[in-house]
């Protein structure tokens, strides 16, 4: 793990960000041909836990130690993971906590969660096999030490109820994972190559989650993480299919597309992305102007 120090992060107050959230969201929609669908996920269930299992769990390893490091999370946590997928941070965290609940409702990374459970050795946990949105947290107010999600967030128009909903459950710290750009041209160069002069869909999370926590009172801490993914061509292409298939009709041509554009990227040997993500956490019960008065 290449760790960065905290970016020096200046809001701009008179944003409206949550309306450019919501903006980002709506463009995305016009351009889809239909909505993502459980069954989606429960097809790249495979591809994406090859992704997530990278250099032993790299990616939610080097998330664990950044919050470990800084004191926001202890042996003694119960974890709460909103949109787990394979088990992205179940795995890693599990080891090390007292327990882990992942919230998960596609069938396929459920059965990924507990395959890859089994073969690490984790039994300290339980999943919820909901949409995060459909989940009763009455039931769960105040039973997590940690509230923390990736990669998902970008699929709530409505960000900062399900932000509260996710405050609502724990009795400490929450943590928002979100990607940052790396400058890669593949995924550029791929959308155009399909799908021509049609906008690419944006997906933001960093620094945009950031401003949004800040123009509601909360006191963002952030950390930088670097992190490989490895996949094989086959994987990577199940990826694609079921992206593309949210946008357009995925014709053998289209697919032979995806298939060579691969092959020039990485030839017969695996895919291998370098990523970037800022680790974003802040204490529910600390506000701003608590922070002002006390200044």
């Amino acid at each position: 793990m290449v760790e960065s120090g905290m970016r020096d992060i200046s809001p701009i107050s008179d944003i409206d960000w949550v309306r450019f959230w919501e903006d980002s969201y709506d463009s995305r929609s016009r351009i889809m041909r239909r909505d993502y669908e459980l069954d989606d996920w429960s097809e790249r269930a495979e591809d994406y836990s090859e992704s997530r299992r990278t250099n032993q769990y790299e990616f939610g390893e080097s998330v664990y130690e950044t919050l470990n490091r800084h004191g926001v999370i202890s042996p003694h946590a119960r974890v709460l993971e909103v949109g787990s997928g394979p088990g992205t941070f179940v795995i890693p965290f599990a080891r090390r906590v007292d327990h882990m609940t992942a919230v998960e409702p596609a069938e396929g990374m459920v059965r990924m969660i507990r395959q890859n459970a089994l073969e690490a050795g984790v039994k300290n946990y339980d999943i919820i096999p909901k949409l995060w949105q459909d989940v009763n947290i009455t039931e769960l107010r105040g039973r997590y030490d940690l509230t923390i999600t990736s990669t998902v967030i970008w699929m709530f128009r409505d960000i900062m109820a399900q932000v509260r909903r996710m405050e609502e459950v724990t009795g400490g710290y929450c943590c928002v994972v979100g990607g940052i750009g790396t400058g890669q041209t593949f995924e550029a160069e791929l959308w155009k190559t399909i799908m021509g002069d049609t906008p690419r869909p944006q997906y933001p999370e960093y620094p945009l989650i950031y401003n949004l926590l800040y123009m509601h009172g909360r006191v963002p801490q952030v950390r930088i993480i670097d992190y490989t993914s490895m996949r094989t061509p086959e994987n990577m292409l199940r990826m694609y299919r079921v992206f593309y298939s949210i946008y357009t009709e995925i014709t053998p041509e289209v697919e032979e597309t995806i298939r060579e554009a691969l092959y020039r990227d990485s030839g017969e040997g695996p895919c291998v992305r370098k990523y970037r993500s800022a680790v974003v956490w802040w204490d529910p019960a600390v506000r701003r102007k608590e922070l002002k008065g006390t200044a």
